[in-house]
């Protein structure tokens, strides 16, 4: 995989065989003057030394050391930078942590104390319970600038994730980041990194075999330069063992297929049904006949009917499903005990499904085909069909249309979990018409300035996925609240919601209502001005920079319509309208127009396209150039004048 040229430019990488600072070995004074001085222009922190030591014993056990030391300029930067969050649970254990503030000239003020460290549970929202924690270390100071120092190590006794290593894990600049493996020396380290120049140098130590990483001036960053990503600037190696061993479960890790042989090793007899079960899904099957699809529609409600989603972290229950007759009758599970069930209902039908590992996340990153390792963070359900596109099913959602995955989990490799091992397959992608909003409104305009108007919304695909959500699960205030907000129409006032329609068979919403919204129209002497642009104004223009290095990702390529019909007041004729704008590029497209079909009526209508999921960075000044042009066009008056 090839590294950015642009990379390299603006940063020093150096790889070397140099030995590992102890982290209790001779103090390092951290003095702000040595900072060189391209470093700390304009930077909130700095990130003086970050060391990443990992230590192999064998297959299920292996130690973590860590040191992290922070120059911090300002008070923005003390929440990220003086406060350390430590994981742990049945596999891991935190075996030391430690931590001192210095002055700006690199004395001591004070050590971490155990006042300063809380141990809690990482309890989350969505879980019934979990067994894993967290230490929370804070280290604040009131004289900038000064320095955080954090050291710490973790020991494992069964693991599935090797470390990763960024050499830039934020915006702020780096001095120095390094990072080791120390591995017996029968043992060569399995690693993947993005750039084909990025080697290490790899050396022995107490008869170990070293590899190492060092990173070193890396300076500051922007957000208009790299966007919300900075893996497409940082050099990056992942870690992943060959063999390895968790909770007594031995597997291997260097396939996909030897991986989803583990994986399946985990779901094996976990799909017995209870006879309720069984006699409910014998009915179903008769019920629809020879049509395979409609019997998946029906099988996919009756999970949804019957289940919710809840969260159960318990040791290996990271990984291992719930068994389906526990999910039936409690009526909850986490994503792969629900997929797991839904696998069972169906195997029951006499229909062949599949659990499939996924990287779930609307910032979705490929996964790395050529590196098997655990990349994954959710489950979901492949049914195969000859007769038709296969079927993928979200087990999570009680209001999802069978069906659809959604922007988080679409358009992206995955790992299907047979018999026969972890199979690499693609879910489908979606297009800028299959996610549309589209919205006609009727407005009367009073000669004071105020509207009336009904609106007809319509949203489908990966646009309705938040309104089905809004309409289904919310109490009527915060519908009202959400439905204000997502019009993005400065003081308005819902004075009625005529009628909502959500489709259960297929993604799509619909919305009939009544607003009002006083003193729109601006007055000035004899005339009226508004802007004809009532609901979906873009305000933001991309920032301006001389080079972007990362592109601009989407959620998913989406296409909104609107149609506004205007009447004017009586005794007003129009004296000026905005101009028609017509943009066409590779990456999206827009239109909108004004135009008089009476007297007394206005239409306006505006398109906006995006067509991809992403903007290549070498395209961001045309994307900045045509976002100018749309923001222009919504800012756009109508002139009404007496």
């Amino acid at each position: 995989m090839k590294f950015t040229a642009r990379f390299f430019l603006c940063t020093v990488l150096l790889l070397t065989a140099s030995v590992f600072s102890p982290l209790n070995g001779e103090d390092n004074e951290y003095n702000c003057n040595k900072i060189p001085a391209f470093l700390k222009k304009e930077a909130g922190a700095v990130i003086r030394e970050y060391l990443l030591r990992f230590e192999v014993k064998n297959e299920k056990r292996a130690v973590l050391k860590v040191k992290r030391a922070v120059t911090i300029f300002n008070k923005e930067e003390q929440q990220e930078y003086g406060r350390l969050v430590l994981e742990y649970d049945k596999f891991s254990e935190v075996e030391s942590l430690e931590g001192r503030i210095l002055e700006s000239n690199g004395q001591e003020v004070r050590e971490l104390e155990d006042s300063d460290v809380k141990d809690v549970s990482a309890f989350s929202d969505y879980s019934l319970y979990e067994d894993n924690r967290v230490k929370i270390a804070e280290l604040y100071y009131n004289r900038f600038p000064y320095t955080v120092e954090f050291t710490y190590e973790i020991s494992f006794k069964g693991y599935l994730n090797w470390p990763v290593w960024l050499s830039q894990e934020s915006l702020q600049p780096v001095e120095k980041s390094r990072f080791e493996v120390l591995l017996p020396e029968d043992q060569t380290l399995r690693y993947w990194t993005n750039s084909d120049s990025l080697k290490p140098a790899v050396s022995s130590e107490d008869g170990k075999k070293l590899y190492s990483w060092e990173a070193k001036n890396l300076p500051l960053l922007s957000k208009d330069i790299i966007g919300d990503d900075i893996e497409d600037i940082a050099a990056i190696v992942r870690t992943a063992p060959g063999n390895f061993e968790l909770d007594g479960f031995r597997g291997n890790m260097e396939t996909w297929k030897d991986f989803g042989l583990w994986i399946n090793r985990l779901y094996k007899d976990r799909s017995s049904l209870p006879d309720d079960a069984i006699k409910d899904v014998n009915a179903i099957a008769a019920a629809s006949g020879s049509s395979k699809p409609e019997l998946i529609r029906k099988l996919y409600r009756y999970m949804q009917k019957r289940t919710r989603y809840v969260s159960v972290q318990l040791g290996i229950g990271g990984y291992q499903p719930f068994d389906a007759k526990y999910v039936h009758e409690k009526g909850y599970g986490d994503c792969k005990a629900l997929s797991n069930y839904m696998v069972s209902l169906l195997k029951q039908a006499g229909v062949k499904a599949f659990p499939v590992l996924i990287r779930n996340g609307h910032f979705r990153r490929p996964m790395i085909k050529e590196f098997p390792s655990n990349q994954f963070n959710h489950v979901i359900v492949c049914v195969p069909l000859e007769e038709q596109d296969t079927l993928w099913l979200e087990c999570t959602s009680q209001t999802t249309p069978p069906g659809f995955l959604g922007s988080s989990c679409e358009n992206r490799q995955a790992l299907m979990i047979t018999d026969e091992g972890g199979i690499v397959v693609q879910t489908p992608g979606t297009s800028s018409s299959y996610n549309l909003q589209q919205r006609n409104l009727s407005v009367d305009i009073s000669s004071l300035g105020s509207l009336k108007l009904d609106a007809e919304i319509k949203w489908t695909g990966n646009q309705q996925d938040d309104p089905r959500s809004i309409i289904k699960e919310s109490t009527p205030e915060d519908r009202e609240k959400w439905i204000l907000y997502s019009l993005e129409t400065p003081m308005a006032k819902l004075e009625k919601v005529k009628s909502i329609r959500v489709e259960d068979e297929k993604p799509e919403v619909q919305m009939n209502l009544s607003l009002s919204l006083p003193n729109y129209a601006s007055a000035s002497g004899n005339r009226l001005f508004f802007q004809p642009n009532i609901m979906e104004r873009r305000t933001d223009v991309p920032g301006n920079v001389a080079v972007r290095l990362s592109p601009l990702r989407f959620g998913y390529p989406y296409l909104d319509v609107d149609s506004v019909c205007y009447k004017i007041p009586g005794g007003y004729r129009v004296e000026a309208m905005p101009e028609v704008t017509e943009l066409k590029t590779p990456f999206g497209s827009f239109s909108s127009k004004t135009v008089q079909t009476d007297p007394s009526t206005l239409i306006y209508t505006r398109r906006l396209e995006i067509k991809s999921y992403a903007v290549d960075a070498k395209d961001y000044a045309e994307y900045r150039k045509f976002i100018s042009s749309v923001v222009k066009s919504d800012r756009a008056q109508v002139v009404l004048v007496k």
